[in-house]
């Protein structure tokens, strides 16, 4: 959340709704309307804002007061739970002074939160508290949010042979876990939704990076994102490809899945999830590269900048508006509260040491083998900003290296930007 994407929120003169609320100071009314969102489909609250629409809505709040909300909302909340708030600073008159971007996220709040015994919702720009059923309900959510790993995408699986062995040189996960609206509780993936979701994947960052992959292999044909493979009314599954000529393999795939709750019972959440499929080993047994780099190797090494570019790829589609928009209409909520992704998975089939390009990296003794990497996102960094989303990338890059036992990733990365800068107009 940056200062520019405050003003573009601001800007559009946004009433208050069952999502967003201005606060222009601390009050203690804002506990309640963190536990609100939180039992209703999250939100955002912005303090340091006024709720009048025009110009100099901005008026800032000094930085004491997010100490005053977390001390609240520990005191306050039942069971004590804290919302993530980002600090925007102000520049100009008001500097010193910030816009609070209060963040209430459905997944990771521990529902029903409580205030006085009592359960807030959220309506139409107000607060309310809820009547036996919607508690109820809130209940019955209580232990699920609380399971383990609830939060987190499940870790993919390589691709296996006929004879069991690993078909694929690696899997990249990553994803997001969106809270649904009331209609998502009852209505299918209309045709229509997926469609939508379809075409913004093909007009993606990831689609350009797909298609870098099949350039890299020699490879011409491909399938765009189409439904393929296990379907239903609440489970849509999209499948990318591209085949090599003359042999049933496909060298590059990727998968979109977006899933929303199967039963009334579980938690309204929705799963989005997408896959990165490489089997460049594979397709290099098969075919002769003449004049490529890839004849040089019988098995496949990746270069560092070939994997920085593909999370790349990945963390920008999942931040692209067209792509949050479809995800946001699949889950009957507003965009503005589509959390950032959960993580990354990187998956290999062999040591990860064995499968990255060497080049300035070396292996230190005694180690230990590496099958890859479970990658957390910075809550704080805006993902949608190319400064930091390359912060959080690096931080990703620099922990798969010393998980497998490599050092100098940092070195590398380094030298990465500096020629992409030199690079840039």
């Amino acid at each position: 959340m940056t200062l520019e994407r405050v003003h573009e929120l601001v800007g559009q003169d946004l009433p208050e709704s069952l999502t967003l609320e201005y606060k222009e100071k601390y009050s203690p009314s804002l506990v309640k309307s963190v536990a609100a969102m939180a039992n209703s489909y999250g939100g955002l609250i912005l303090v340091g804002v006024t709720d009048q629409t025009g110009p100099g809505r901005l008026v800032g709040v000094p930085e004491q007061a997010l100490v005053q909300i977390v001390n609240a909302c520990h005191e306050q909340l039942e069971p004590p739970w804290e919302p993530e708030i980002v600090p925007v600073p102000l520049a100009g008159a008001a500097a010193g002074r910030y816009v609070l971007v209060v963040r209430v996220d459905t997944v990771r709040a521990p529902r029903p939160l409580l205030i006085g015994g009592a359960a807030p919702v959220r309506l139409q720009g107000r607060n309310a508290t809820a009547d036996r059923s919607r508690l109820a309900q809130l209940f019955s959510e209580f232990p699920a949010s609380l399971r383990p790993g609830a939060h987190r995408l499940g870790t993919p699986d390589l691709p296996t042979g006929p004879d069991g062995t690993p078909s694929a040189d690696f899997v990249i996960r990553t994803g997001l876990l969106t809270p649904t609206g009331d209609m998502a509780a009852w209505r299918p993936l209309s045709e229509r939704a997926v469609g939508v979701l379809s075409s913004a994947l093909d007009h993606s960052p990831l689609q350009r990076t797909l298609m870098s992959w099949c350039t890299h292999m020699g490879l011409n044909g491909f399938d765009p994102f189409r439904r393929s493979g296990f379907n239903r009314a609440r489970h849509a599954r999209l499948l990318w490809q591209a085949a090599a000529s003359k042999e049933p393999l496909y060298p590059v795939q990727a998968v979109a899945v977006a899933e929303l709750p199967a039963s009334p019972e579980a938690p309204p959440v929705l799963q989005f999830t997408l896959d990165v499929v490489i089997r460049a080993s594979a397709h290099l047994a098969t075919i002769s590269l003449a004049g490529t780099a890839l004849e040089e190797a019988r098995s496949y090494r990746l270069p560092v900048d070939r994997l920085y570019d593909t999370l790349d790829a990945l963390l920008s589609t999942l931040t692209d508006q067209a792509v949050v928009t479809a995800i946001a209409d699949m889950a009957a909520i507003d965009p503005v509260i589509i959390p950032l992704p959960t993580g990354l998975h990187f998956v290999t089939a062999q040591n990860v040491g064995d499968i990255l390009q060497p080049d300035g990296l070396g292996q230190i003794p005694g180690a230990g083998p590496s099958r890859g990497a479970t990658l957390l996102t910075n809550p704080t960094l805006d993902l949608a900003d190319q400064s930091e989303r390359q912060t959080q990338l690096d931080a990703w890059l620099e922990q798969i290296g010393l998980d497998a036992g490599l050092s100098g990733m940092e070195s590398l990365l380094a030298a990465y930007h500096q020629q992409a800068e030199s690079h840039s107009p």
